[in-house]
């Protein structure tokens, strides 16, 4: 049986009473949104909350889905928003212009919408939604208000969400973390019977491949994927990441679950918070994409930020030390080399980098010395002995630059 889903949209009046409700249910069906039903409150209802009155509701099916919608409006005694703070009020402002801004904090009429719909059918209802929105912001020159995403809508933006994106009603938003680090996290997931999503500690150099990949996730989830606690993402290359539980406020609530996506562990590494290794992964395999498709400056720029992120990551390193071989500066690659031998001794990338760059010059006994070390510590890397074989070669050394040769084909394959 399909998972129903309940979303809740509210539409904040800039005036203090209600059109008509025929003015209203005429609009909506002159919109092709179907009939509105109205229905005064009961006794019993009208003594609900204190410091509002609901003054009725409007029920409505949506149409050509299993979906329907109750549209209950209010009037306050003060502002809608009188109680909540100004931090937490300026946030769910931004964005909006100055007239919108005013209806949000001064608005005392609302029409607060629960939108029910099967799991199935959610895009359907929410774009039905939309127009249904719409309607009544042009009858009440209103504004959104959208509890689940954190944010609030101007007519305009309303008209936006109307389409085939289902991103497009869930917000992604970065807090601080750290001085050089942001929390990014999903508010909204919630409308498609999904867990919210979150990456901590996110290096604010990659923060767009973090943007990218909870993108990613998050619209697979909505395309029918499944996540729990424990399951493990696996980008091939790129590495994995794994969804643990995170802890879940006031401001952050999620009813199906609320999980972070860290870095999967290595052999005898422990859990982590974040998925560091995993955003530079990211960003390092568009930096040889650029660098293969002749973009240097792209693929550099790309390194800066790898490097902004983690000035260890010799796989960067060894990048930008074969874009300056490429261009001709083989004095840089040789730093570069000397800077990876000396920050991470056991990591084959450093000596390596400066075989090529000595072989590059003539320099072929140097540059053997420096194969050897990096075979030291990478026994199984192919490259290595290709290029070991070459340096033999110059030498004069035919039977050990074959045997090389032989080894590396061997460990390609």
């Amino acid at each position: 049986m399909p998972l129903e889903i309940a979303i809740d949209l509210v539409v904040v009046s800039r005036y203090n009473d209600p059109p008509a409700p025929d003015i209203v249910s005429k609009a909506i069906a002159a919109a092709g949104l179907g009939d509105a039903v109205w229905r005064y409150p009961s006794i019993a209802e009208l003594a609900t909350t204190p410091g509002r009155q609901k003054l009725g509701l409007y029920e409505a099916p949506v149409k050509d889905t299993a979906a329907s919608a109750v549209i209950t409006v209010y009037q306050y005694e003060k502002a809608m928003t009188a109680g909540m703070d100004e931090t937490s009020l300026a946030t769910l402002t931004r964005g909006l212009g100055p007239n919108d801004t005013r209806t949000l904090r001064e608005g005392r009429l609302a029409y607060s919408m629960r939108l029910t719909t099967p799991q199935p059918q959610v895009m359907p209802a929410l774009n039905w939604a939309m127009l249904m929105l719409r309607s009544l912001i042009d009858l009440t020159e209103g504004v959104v208000v959208d509890p689940a995403a954190q944010r609030c809508c101007s007519r305009e933006q309303v008209l936006s969400f109307i389409g085939a994106d289902p991103l497009v009603h869930v917000t992604f938003q970065s807090e601080q973390w750290a001085s050089e680090s942001t929390w990014l996290h999903t508010h909204g997931m919630q409308k498609f019977g999904q867990p919210e999503l979150g990456l901590v500690a996110v290096p604010i150099s990659l923060e767009q491949e973090a943007q990218a990949f909870l993108r990613d996730v998050a619209l697979h989830l909505i395309n029918g994927a499944h996540l729990a606690a424990g399951s493990e993402i696996d980008l091939g290359d790129a590495g994995s990441v794994q969804a643990v539980n995170a802890p879940v406020d006031a401001e952050h609530q999620a009813p199906y679950g609320r999980f972070r996506l860290v870095d999967m562990p290595e052999p005898g590494e422990r859990e982590g918070s974040s998925a560091n290794r995993l955003l530079r992964r990211i960003a390092f395999a568009d930096a040889e994409q650029r660098a293969a498709a002749g973009d240097s400056a792209g693929a550099l720029d790309t390194i800066e930020r790898i490097l902004a992120a983690d000035l260890d990551d010799c796989a960067a390193l060894a990048l930008k030390a074969r874009l300056s071989l490429a261009d001709g500066d083989v004095n840089a690659a040789i730093d570069l080399g000397e800077l990876m031998q000396l920050r991470v001794p056991d990591d084959y990338r450093g000596p390596y980098t400066i075989g090529i760059a000595l072989t590059t010059l003539g320099r072929y006994r140097e540059a053997l010395n420096a194969l050897n070390r990096a075979i030291e510590c990478e026994p199984e890397a192919a490259e290595v002995f290709a290029a070991r074989s070459t340096v033999y070669e110059r030498l004069g050394n035919r039977q050990m630059a074959a045997e090389d040769r032989t080894h590396a084909n061997y460990l390609k394959n």
